[in-house]
């Protein structure tokens, strides 16, 4: 009988063959004539030795200069390097986008990348000698370099202050300094001396090779002043911690405690403001750490234990006192992070410190919950120190070869203006999931909620939320377990969607020791659901699935394979599409592949934030290859009888066969920009779906290519990959026939929760 229910099946990568790709460096015509463009650079260092010794007092011995590059010259390719001698007189320390205005010849504004260098007065005095003495004019990679430059200057005052609204005042905000090792102490010197802030009013974290975020409560005089200072990258709002309110139902309603004396041995963290680990609903399977001093808040309690609540048992709507929960497919460590004497915003620092101090003492935990954090929009040219921090810890804590996976609420300030009402740090991660709500519209389809904040992301993961889940709605709210014994509450918001992801997951690795955080955030977006109603920036990649079960299984005929590894950088491996006589199918074929990684930031430069990515192309027929000749191109089959008479005549006509077979879409003359906009290069996560002709495929697959960015191009890269192939019409049960022909795969093995428990001490 067909449309059976069968386990996902996993050891995809057990099928995975290296390849050679062959790459080539697009040529793009330098924009500016040499002897013009050198010219320009002699006067821009000039005007920039005007400028210190105008203001000496805002510099360090060490000065951070722009080189702005022309518009679509952002490739790694054009990185300025020829222009960095090797003595550390110049050196790139970060970069980001800055905005051209628009002119006569364009109309609107245009993006472009500058690059931040740390110069001695020597490097710069040396730099000039050589454009004036024309030392290295006759060098062409220097030429090109040159004539790709648009100006050098300083990062003006408005450049530095990012995000504040016209009415802003006073409040706190984030300091960001540049990397500059060798002179942090002085530079943290010279803040201090010009910014005359009380210590008492900032909070100071420094990071090797990274830079010196400051939270400090400043009044806008004391911003402007601030941002005369060189050293400075930039400086931001930052919003006070907001928690959605709670509201207490009657103790009658409350469902029953399961009476098991076992819990789960998979533990979640939390990250929240405590819980109220005596009530009988968790007594069992919460324990509660206090990572700060200050005594309990009473709402913080009732926040974070909705939260708690949620990671165990879900959503509880419906059940009443003549319902007995069952043991959740989770244990849950609560840590409470968050001061509540002193409310002033800068002590979010601190909150950030125990995260730090949590995630790296702790091996046996793989998945937290976050469900908080500063209110405002992010800032598309900086990144805070709480998303660099959650990305840096994900990267970089891995217990047997397992990462850490941070799942964060999105900010539930979505009925706001735009940019006001877009994502909020730290949901901005690139190595976790930010979670967005959904409630239900009136004839009972799922939409939005207008308060869930809504995307883009930032370079590395522009598609932000990643998905959306039930977060609740006045008509329909969340219901929570309550602080006091034998209540609940209800509440509605992403503080919630996101914990009842993390309950999702939990409950994944639960059912199957196969699914660890990460393939479980791959599984979650591969599966979620699009609404043809909302934008991307409204839903991400979709609506989470209800049912986990429906993550784990597949049909006969829709069939989905688990791969995951390390690719080495630059290398390029083959992923087969397990379908076999694929060829012979009726009618259409969709195939869907989602690839997540995880990747190193570089918090030093927005723009290049993901120092590593995976580019991803689909092979559908690997016996059909384009031939080409000075711009003319014959795509064959050479399977055809007539495609192969015709193949003869081409080579012999000057026609070069192609290495590999015809991919789809084709991407081979996208430029850096539209492989961004477009193909979303450089994000952590790829989902991408095709629809062909079932006699259109053969053998296909799946190529990943391994990409380092210039400085990181050493680096392996983590990659977990689910592939599903729909084939309706397929003739028998494709779920079988791949089984039968590829005997190293093999079904996950689906668990009773009873596996996993243990005996509560």
């Amino acid at each position: 009988m067909l449309n059976e229910k069968h386990p996902i099946i996993a050891n995809g990568e057990l099928y995975v063959e290296p390849i050679r790709k062959k790459t080539g460096p697009m040529v793009k015509r330098i924009p500016n004539d040499y002897p013009i463009a050198k010219q320009n650079m002699i006067r821009y260092i000039e005007h920039i030795f005007e400028q210190v010794q105008r203001q000496e007092e805002i510099f360090l011995d060490e000065k951070v200069i722009c080189v702005r590059m022309e518009p679509k010259f952002e490739a790694k390719s054009y990185v300025p390097t020829s222009i960095i001698p090797d003595d550390g007189s110049l050196e790139i320390i970060g970069g980001r986008k800055y905005r051209i205005e628009s002119t006569a010849e364009s109309e609107e504004s245009t993006g472009a990348k500058l690059y931040f260098v740390k110069a001695t007065d020597w490097g710069l005095s040396n730099l000039k000698t050589i454009l004036e003495k024309g030392l290295k004019d006759s060098v062409e990679s220097w030429r090109n370099q040159i004539g790709s430059i648009r100006s050098m200057d300083l990062l003006s005052r408005d450049e530095k202050i990012m995000g504040f609204p016209d009415d802003w005042d006073s409040g706190t905000v984030e300091i960001i300094l540049h990397p500059m090792a060798g002179e942090t102490e002085e530079m943290i010197s010279l803040f201090r001396n010009t910014s005359k802030l009380p210590e008492d009013r900032m909070i100071i974290r420094s990071y090797d090779n990274g830079p010196t975020f400051i939270s400090a409560i400043c009044s806008k005089d004391e911003v402007v002043k601030i941002s005369a200072l060189n050293p400075l990258r930039a400086i931001h709002p930052m919003g006070q911690v907001s928690i959605a309110p709670i509201r207490i139902l009657p103790s009658n309603s409350t469902p029953q405690a399961p009476d098991a004396k076992k819990k789960s041995k998979i533990t979640v963290g939390v990250f929240d403001g405590g819980v109220a680990e005596s009530v009988p609903l968790l007594s069992k399977y919460v324990t509660a750490i206090d990572c700060v001093s200050e005594p309990e808040d009473a709402g913080y309690v009732e926040h974070g234990t909705g939260v708690c609540g949620t990671i165990l048992y879900g959503n509880l709507a419906g059940r009443s006192s003549t319902n007995k929960l069952e043991i959740p497919p989770v244990s849950v460590a609560s840590y409470r992070v968050l001061p509540i004497k002193n409310r002033l915003d800068f002590e979010l620092y601190e909150a950030i410190d125990a995260i730090e101090k949590v995630i790296t003492g702790q091996s046996e935990i793989k998945l937290y919950n976050l469900s908080f954090g500063p209110v405002g929009a992010i800032v598309d040219d900086s990144i805070s120190r709480f998303t660099y921090v959650l990305d840096l810890l994900t990267y970089e804590v891995a217990d047997s070869d397992i990462n850490p996976l941070i799942c964060v609420a999105v900010g539930n300030d979505g009925e706001c203006d735009y940019p006001h009402n877009r994502i909020q740090s730290p949901s901005d991660i690139v190595n976790g999931l930010g979670i967005g709500a959904y409630t239900y519209a009136a004839d009972g389809s799922k939409t939005r909620a207008s308060y869930s904040c809504v995307g883009g992301g930032r370079e590395g993961a522009k598609i932000k939320p990643d998905i959306l889940e039930f977060g609740g709605s006045v008509d329909r709210p969340f219901i929570l377990v309550g602080a006091r014994p034998n209540t609940l509450s209800t509440s509605a918001g992403t503080s919630f969607a996101s914990p009842l992801v993390v309950h999702k997951i939990g409950k994944l690795m639960a059912k199957s020791n196969s699914i660890i955080p990460h393939i479980g955030r791959t599984l979650l977006i591969h599966t979620a659901q699009k609404c043809g109603t909302l934008t991307q920036d409204e839903q991400g990649f979709g609506f989470c699935l209800d049912n986990v079960d429906d993550i784990l299984n597949c049909e006969d005929n829709r069939v989905t394979i688990l791969y995951s590894g390390v690719l080495d950088s630059s290398q390029t491996i083959k992923l087969p599409i397990f379908a076999p006589k694929i060829n012979d199918a009726k009618g259409n074929v969709t195939i869907t592949w989602t690839v997540s990684t995880i990747v190193n930031p570089n918090v030093n430069d927005p723009d290049a934030y993901s120092c590593n990515c995976i580019e991803d192309t689909f092979i559908p027929h690997d016996m059909t290859y384009n031939f080409t000749k000075r711009g003319s191109s014959k795509k064959l089959n050479l399977l055809k009888p007539d495609h192969v008479m015709q193949v003869k005549g081409l080579l012999d006509n000057g026609y070069a066969k192609s290495g590999f077979p015809v991919s789809h879409p084709a991407k081979k003359y996208w430029n850096e920009t539209d492989l961004r906009a477009v193909d979303l290069k450089w994000d952590t996560v790829i989902r991408k779906s095709v629809t062909m002709r079932g006699s259109s495929i053969l053998n296909p697959a799946l190529t990943l290519h391994a990409i380092g960015r210039n400085g990181f191009d050493t680096q392996k890269i983590k990659y977990f990959t689910a592939i599903t192939i729909d084939a309706p019409k397929y003739g028998g049960a494709l779920y079988d026939t791949i089984l039968q022909q590829y005997q190293n795969l093999a079904p996950i093995e689906i668990r009773n929760i009873n596996r996993v428990l243990v005996d509560i001490r």
